[in-house]
């Protein structure tokens, strides 16, 4: 019988054939690392590390934990340097560009138009909110303030209340409750009870989702079973549906309110499409958005509102947008933990008692596991996780309800009544109690107790932003200070390449700070700590603990 024919070729070879192929791949190699070794490329050793038998090693771990910042430190201002150094010739070629063209009577005139416009740079972002606002508020029939449930009378801003209620055209202003899901049921309703007195208020809870899983091929509208369905929308559509056929009209919805309250999360839910950039940090959207929901209804995302410097610390640090307020961590952090009931924090985190905030974040990273080596704790990385919890829809806690709520100045009773008209306020009840009903709230022992701060003053007006002082001359001539000091330690030390070659560092001045400062709670991190000349090749001189290797103790 006749063998059939094979569809493919077979891959056997004769052994001489497949020898002769693994002798040259070995002979490749072979060349390859011959190369390698000329050129001097070797792996590089593994560090060993300080021995547990090592006298003094925790001062050792500290020293070489403060050489790696120095180094840090050294880099972030070289790329400072050249990006100067870059600045400075791109001003040189624009004004020969500009003195080529202009009369020498109209160089003065070009170089105070250049100041000028360095300082609208840096200030731009405060007063772009403060106009992206203004024109929200005035191209819009109806206003949306976006409040937190956790604290709903810190969300509220006087300022922007007061220039809604003055200006004409009878623009309405509702309070959206959002994030109702992080608070208990209790404390939900008495909050609706006491806002309903003063503007008319919608219980809602946003669809929290992401951006990736949003875009469906073939498919408009989003399946939104996975990531929460959103309540209270259908209550909101109708009283605004109710509200145009009133009116005959179209209208625009401008939505509003201080940073991380959940603006564009509401417009994402009514629309079922993410039409919205939304994300943990605060202050994201930058610009007035405008989003059709229908024929009848666009709405107008708006950038958060900016807090006035007058308001409180915890309001400063909770009400501020991250990418225009550059604050310390830790400083927001201390102020919402002394605000925090502290039996419930330690429940929380299953941490023992603590003193002050320092040792709450010390406890806390020792908890996570946020250690370095030699058992210093993380106390940034326990801060950042902390503030992601509580900016985040993971911390639930709430605030006290007032027992009886007198009108701000800013209200009267025929302001009230004025904003009441021409909305069904019957069916917006009806749904409210559904929706409270729909909603699964946490108990008030899972939940955290935190003091309320108060109304949160805003600004408004570009004017009324506060202008910050150019120090751009005096941190120039502080670094030329710092590298004149390099070169000059550089110069004295240069018998010790060897060493410094094995570090990897340059001598710098820091702050000497002991462990047990370090360690104590309630300062920070170099207070009070005496500025020192640190040497690498050498221990600090202390008085009596210096430890002598030339002699030998039995």
């Amino acid at each position: 019988m006749k063998r059939p024919k094979l569809k493919k070729a077979s891959k056997r070879m004769t052994c001489h054939k497949r020898f002769k192929i693994q002798k040259k791949v070995r002979e490749h190699y072979r060349k390859v690392r011959k190369e390698a070794k000329k050129r001097g490329r070797k792996k590089p050793k593994k560090d060993p590390g300080v021995p547990n038998s090592a006298p003094f090693k925790e001062a050792l771990l500290r020293e070489a934990e403060q050489r790696k910042q120095q180094l840090e430190e050294l880099k972030e201002k070289q790329k400072l340097n050249k990006r100067k150094e870059q600045g400075q010739k791109r001003k040189r070629d624009e004004n020969d560009v500009a003195s080529s063209k202009t009369e020498p009577a109209e160089r003065e005139f070009v170089g105070r138009k250049a100041k000028l416009s360095c300082r609208t740079v840096k200030q731009g972002s405060k007063k772009s909110f403060c106009r992206e606002l203004q024109k929200v508020i005035e191209a819009s029939d109806i206003l949306l303030e976006v409040l937190d449930a956790r604290d709903p009378l810190g969300c509220r801003c006087p300022q922007v209340e007061q220039v809604i209620t003055q200006t004409g055209g009878n623009k309405k202003l509702l309070l959206v409750l959002n994030k109702t899901d992080l608070v208990p049921k209790e404390n939900l309703n008495k909050w609706v009870h006491c806002l309903k007195k003063e503007f008319p208020t919608v219980v809602f809870r946003a669809s929290a989702f992401e951006k990736e899983k949003l875009r469906l091929p073939g498919k408009k509208k989003l399946d939104l079973s996975r990531h929460g369905t959103c309540l209270g929308g259908k209550s909101l559509l109708t009283l605004l549906s109710d509200f145009c056929k009133t009116q005959n009209k179209a209208i625009r919805v401008g939505v509003i309110g201080f940073p991380n309250v959940g603006k564009s999360s509401i417009i994402n839910s009514l629309k079922q499409a993410y039409v919205c950039h939304t994300g943990p940090a605060m202050g994201l959207t930058r610009s007035m958005q405008i989003v059709h929901i229908d024929k009848s209804i666009t709405m107008l995302d708006s950038p958060s509102i900016i807090a006035s410097p007058s308001n409180s610390a915890v309001a400063l640090a909770l009400r501020s947008p991250t990418n225009i307020e550059k604050r310390d961590l830790l400083d927001s952090v201390t102020t919402v933990v002394e605000h925090c009931n502290k039996p419930q924090l330690m429940l929380r985190y299953n941490i023992p008692s603590y003193r002050d905030s320092q040792e709450f974040l010390t406890l806390l990273a020792q908890k996570r596991g946020m250690m370095r080596k030699g058992g210093l704790p993380k106390v940034e990385e326990a801060a950042k996780f902390f503030w992601s919890h509580w900016t985040g829809p993971k911390m639930s806690y709430y605030c006290q309800a007032p027992p009886s709520l007198t009108l701000p100045p800013h209200l009267t009773e025929s302001i009230v009544g004025d904003m009441q008209q021409g909305l069904n306020l019957e069916e917006l009840e009806k749904n409210n109690v559904g929706t409270i009903k729909a909603i699964r709230c946490p108990r008030f022992s899972s939940s955290m107790l935190f003091q309320c701060t108060g109304l949160t003053n805003g600004i408004t007006e570009e004017g009324d932003v506060p202008e910050e002082p150019l120090r751009q001359e005096e941190n120039e001539d502080e670094e030329e200070d710092f590298l004149n000091e390099e070169e000059d330690e550089d110069s004295d030390d240069e018998n010790d390449v060897d060493e410094r070659s094995r570090l990897g560092t340059k001598r710098l001045k820091v702050e000497e700070v002991p462990l047990e400062e370090e360690l104590q709670p309630g300062k920070k991190f170099g207070a009070g700590a005496e500025e020192k000349s640190f040497h690498v090749d050498k221990m600090i001189e202390e008085d009596d603990d210096t430890y002598n290797f030339n002699t030998d103790y039995v």
